[in-house]
């Protein structure tokens, strides 16, 4: 089912949205690459300050930084991208990919400090 949006008012984000949609996979791989290298800079950073885990609340909150911005990045790709809906299913499928394997990572980690 394509959604349809409505933007007919003038404004910055509805902009944006209208020249997402005029070039979908341009759009969708210049803004995929900068925000899974930030995305994964933070998680890497979240398991150097304390790879055996004695004190993992300011890692968990850095985890769920970097989980939510590659999920809101994927949700706004299959929200806003009515071009396709394949785009769409494509976006928030894959988004859960690095989400998945980053709390893996985290869980491995927790895990080892245990030995």
């Amino acid at each position: 089912m394509l959604l349809e949006v409505e933007f007919d008012e003038p404004g910055r984000f509805n902009r944006f949205v209208q020249r997402v949609n005029r070039a979908p996979i341009v759009w969708t791989i210049g803004l995929m690459i900068p925000v899974y290298a930030i995305s994964f800079s933070i998680a890497f950073v979240a398991i150097l300050i304390d790879p055996h885990m004695y004190s993992p609340v300011g890692q968990l909150a850095l985890m769920v930084v970097s989980a939510l911005l590659v999920m809101l990045y994927h949700w706004f790709f299959s929200r806003y991208q009515t071009s396709s809906n394949l785009a769409q299913v494509i976006q928030f499928s894959s988004g859960l990919l690095p989400v998945i394997g980053g709390f893996i990572v985290f869980g491995i980690s927790y895990l080892s400090a245990f030995n």
